[in-house]
């Protein structure tokens, strides 16, 4: 049974790195969408996807040992003040998703890690999509939410 277990718990190569793959899709994907709307539809599905994905594979594969990284998502409201979206960390932030849309979103920036070695999330190999909001509304529902230290407010 060693031999078994040994053989299924070794880290996967690079070419059959699940995470890599569906990162790479989901962001051809969202080049391609045509309006905000259905960009912001493909990021929660994605968000929703990963807080699975993540949640069983942590249960397996240690994170050091992980063949890739999520995509980063994040919103920055008006200003300085930011809040990660991590379902994993905060799975109250699904209460957003009916908020977030095309009327709330000011702009999406994706900064791909592959083209763009420079940007923040370059420590860690990653790619990385942040919304901006000046909607006060979506503003004061983030406020409402009783999310632990991940937002800076």
């Amino acid at each position: 049974m060693c031999v078994f277990g040994n053989a299924f718990a070794q880290r996967p190569l690079p070419e059959e790195c699940f995470l890599k793959k569906t990162n790479e899709a989901w962001i051809k994907d969202f080049k391609k969408a045509e309006t905000s709307e259905f960009q912001l539809e493909l990021i929660k599905e994605k968000l929703l996807a990963d807080a699975i994905y993540l949640d069983n594979e942590k249960k397996i594969v240690a994170k050091e040992d992980r063949c890739g990284c999520p995509i980063r998502f994040g919103i920055i409201i008006q200003g300085r003040k930011w809040l990660v979206l991590d379902l994993n960390e905060n799975p109250e932030l699904e209460e957003l998703f009916p908020h977030i849309s095309s009327e709330t979103i000011d702009r999406i920036k994706l900064s791909e890690f592959e083209e763009n070695k420079l940007n923040r999330y370059a420590v860690d190999q990653c790619s990385g999509v942040t919304l901006y909001t000046t909607n006060r509304d979506l503003r004061r529902k983030i406020r409402r939410l009783d999310l632990n230290s991940s937002a800076n407010k």
